[in-house]
């Protein structure tokens, strides 16, 4: 199925650039169309989004992980795969602290701006995430037959999460908003 001409594939691909800040001018150059015909394919696309299979769910969300590829492979301005990421944050742990900076500012009621505070986009966050969420995975299942390893395993991601979300509670102690404290239920 096309609309406008646009496949599903593109049509996530775009999507995928879009999230990553390529504009609609640029995403309309590349389809070789209007800006106001990508916006309509856009939104028309958006609203089939519940008919979609599994397959096209699964592509849509792993075409985030590197959306540099198909009609955008060679687009000046399309979003990288996470390789670019990986070069400022290759390790497990660059990715346990950001998420944990994250959670941690959420629940003093703080929406963190991690362009500006690792110089990141939340393109480039997910890619991190879902890659070493792969690794994790991994680790999980050839750990499986050894439980001591597992065990091993799990005492280190945990040891670490605990020191980071403390460091983030301390730094964000006296900044909690407060919406709601004074309601009873």
């Amino acid at each position: 199925m096309k609309i406008n001409g646009i496949d599903f594939k593109d049509y996530a691909l775009a999507s995928a650039n879009s999230a990553n800040g390529m504009s609609d001018e640029l995403i309309a150059k590349v389809f070789g169309m209007e800006v106001p015909v990508w916006q309509e394919t856009r939104d028309q696309w958006n609203a089939k989004m519940a008919e979609l299979s599994p397959d096209d769910m699964k592509f849509f969300g792993e075409v985030f992980m590197n959306p540099k590829q198909g009609k955008f492979a060679h687009v000046e301005g399309a979003a990288s795969g996470p390789e670019e990421v990986l070069k400022k944050y290759p390790e497990w742990s660059d990715h346990v602290k950001i998420e944990r900076h994250y959670a941690i500012a959420e629940e003093v009621g703080i929406q963190l701006d991690i362009q500006k505070e690792y110089g990141i986009s939340m393109t480039e966050y997910a890619q991190l995430g879902m890659y070493w969420a792969g690794k994790m995975q991994k680790a999980v299942e050839e750990r499986n037959d050894n439980p001591e390893r597992m065990d091993e395993l799990l005492d280190e991601h945990a040891a670490l999460m605990k020191k980071l979300e403390d460091y983030f509670r301390a730094l964000y102690k006296d900044q909690n908003t407060g919406i709601g404290d004074d309601i009873d239920f």
